[in-house]
């Protein structure tokens, strides 16, 4: 491949995670869930040939999903669905019940389970972030990828990874003076009987990308709902 096939291949990929100020947000979503981005740019050009182009917004799911939920919050009975639990609609990732079958098992594990186990789930199971829980299965902390990044924060190549247990690692990643505890920062839960429209709206903050679904009281892990969820389930 030449030098000019490319820069026409590059060409390409920038112009496919780019967006204009027309375009609907059906299509940027697309973009983003296609591309595997977090964010896709807005770009606005004066001039027919595109040059010196102006960026205007850097568009996200959690944006998209703010505009929706400003949008519906106050005729969500135009779209009935808003109103439905999320246990009664084809959405996230589910604990199987007793007589349940899955296609695969819900991934979990123990703060004592080790590192190494955390990340080959990671990856075998194909999901960003693994409920961390105690012995009744009652939500305690999340291990996700961005932890990974914090292993270098905390110098845990320093220690023997393979030694390390996800406990320890959540404390290398965490300030050494804060207890071992659930963050409400780090595992934003749900519950089952929620609606739609409620998850969305808690989707929708900055920086939180999942929600944990559990049963109320005990925390005990029923499931897992993502941004990407609720997407592919509206665009569906």
């Amino acid at each position: 491949m030449g030098m000019g096939d490319q820069f026409q291949n590059i060409s390409s990929m920038l112009v496919f995670n780019m967006a204009g100020p027309c375009d609907n947000l059906k299509d940027v979503a697309l973009k983003i869930l296609q591309s595997g981005v977090a964010i896709v740019p807005v770009i606005h050009s004066s001039s027919e040939d595109g040059s010196f182009p102006q960026l205007l917004h850097l568009a996200s799911l959690s944006g998209i999903l703010k505009c929706l939920c400003r949008y519906f919050k106050h005729c969500s009975g135009s779209l009935p669905v808003l109103q439905l639990p999320i246990y009664a609609i084809p959405l996230g990732t589910w604990v199987p019940r007793i007589g349940e079958s899955s296609s695969r098992p819900f991934a979990m594990l123990r703060p004592t389970a080790s590192l190494s186990s955390a990340l080959n789930m990671l990856v075998q199971a194909r999901v960003s972030s693994i409920p961390i829980v105690d012995d009744n299965d009652s939500l305690l902390d999340i291990y996700s990828r961005s932890d990974i990044t914090a292993l270098a924060k905390g110098r845990a190549y320093t220690h023997n990874l393979n030694e390390m247990t996800i406990y320890q690692a959540l404390q290398l990643g965490q300030d050494s003076n804060t207890p071992y505890e659930m963050s409400s920062q780090r595992c934003q839960m749900c519950l089952r009987t929620d609606t739609l429209l409620k998850v969305m709206e808690q989707l929708a903050n900055p920086g939180v990308r999942r929600l944990v679904i559990v049963e109320a009281g005990s925390n005990r892990v029923e499931g897992v709902v993502s941004l990407t969820d609720v997407f592919r389930f509206l665009l569906g």
